[in-house]
């Protein structure tokens, strides 16, 4: 959910004691479903006769009625996101609201309406960080994937009058077949601004939009796997990829992580949530069941839901069996996505971490 700074040991703490405790320490805002964009992977895009055929967002007071009650349970940490966040009509003053609450905001934008006005109001009310996904290294590539032709520019206007006003942001990247063999340039660019990028080999296939798997626009998982790995060097050029291989390749001699394991593997569920812009409570972003309304429960009521329902939820077997799982990625997010169901077995990440292992037993060959 990017809300976390993961080099902060007490941040570490603070999420183990908050998973151990079923404290809801950090969630999303998903405040709509418009974007000013069109990204062909986009799971969450919806138009405005699909918006309002489905439902309506839910008011600046009413979020912050939701906010409120959740302070009271230990929320501290909170992403805004969409959809593009910074359409949504009372955006400013949700945001200095929540803030005068105590909770610490992060944002994901797509960068490209961020002007001074933008710029001066991040600086102004502070923000932990700006999330800018960056989806190529030139206004071709915005315009084939996103459909913004001037997209690009538009996000490199931004960062710069981000970085002269000291707002903390980074840039993000879905990887895809329009950028896989960009991300040596997004690296440079990122670099050039002081800024990390953080990029996603793996998409999730838009179930939310009613597509399936097949119908994703994304790598192959034997392209996903390998860039994977591949990405590892962009980030860290200097680095040994055969030992890092070998260490990487050791955790499949460690306890099978998916043994016993009730619910997600990561914070959702135990410390984590979603808030999509209909005011329905889900454990994670990508699965929307369990969910229940924030509308005509309390937040309280809402949460006990949700952590006992993800307690509840079968996961595949064929997973819990592999070798291959202290590597692989899957959750039951993936599963459900991937197949329908949280119990089942998702090929493409079998076959995008099956690319990944050989690629690193490769390397890791290579000085033995």
């Amino acid at each position: 959910m990017e809300l976390y700074e993961t080099g902060i040991m007490a941040e570490k703490v603070l999420q183990w004691k908050a998973d151990e405790s079923k404290t809801p320490l950090g969630g999303s805002i998903e405040l709509l479903p418009l974007c000013n964009m069109s990204c062909k992977m986009c799971y969450v895009h919806q138009s405005r006769a699909e918006m309002d055929a489905e439902g309506r967002m839910l008011t600046c007071d009413e979020w912050l009625r939701i906010a409120e009650e959740g302070t009271r349970m230990g929320l501290l940490l909170l992403l805004l996101t969409g959809g593009e966040p910074l359409l949504y009509p009372e955006f400013k003053r949700l945001y200095v609201g929540l803030s005068k609450l105590g909770i610490v905001l992060s944002v994901n934008t797509n960068g490209t309406l961020i002007d001074e006005e933008w710029a001066d109001f991040f600086a102004k009310n502070g923000v932990r960080r700006l999330n800018i996904t960056l989806y190529g290294k030139d206004d071709a590539t915005y315009g084939a994937l996103c459909g913004n032709p001037r997209g690009f520019s538009q996000v490199m206007h931004a960062a710069e009058l981000l970085r002269k006003r000291d707002v903390h942001f980074r840039f993000n990247c879905s990887v895809t077949p329009d950028n896989v063999d960009q991300l040596p340039d997004l690296y440079g660019i990122a670099k050039s601004f002081g800024v990390a990028l953080s990029p996603a080999e793996y998409m999730f296939p838009a179930s939310r939009r009613g597509k399936g798997a097949e119908e994703q626009y994304r790598l192959t998982p034997e392209q996903a796997g390998a860039m994977a790995v591949k990405n590892y060097l962009y980030r860290y050029p200097d680095a040994d990829l055969c030992l890092a291989s070998r260490q990487t390749l050791e955790h499949r001699k460690q306890p099978p992580r998916l043994k016993d394991l009730k619910g997600f593997p990561c914070h959702a569920g135990r410390s984590g949530f979603w808030m999509n812009w209909k005011g329905d409570l889900t454990a994670c972003g990508m699965f929307s069941q369990p969910s229940i309304s924030l509308k005509t429960h309390s937040f309280a009521e809402c949460w006990d839901y949700i952590v006992k329902a993800c307690q509840q939820l079968p996961h595949c077997e064929a997973c819990e069996r592999c070798e291959k799982q202290n590597i692989c990625q899957v959750c039951p997010a993936m599963c459900y996505t991937e197949t329908g169901s949280t119990a089942g077995r998702p090929d493409y990440l079998c076959e995008m971490t099956g690319t990944m292992i050989r690629e690193m037993e490769r390397l890791a060959a290579e000085k033995s």
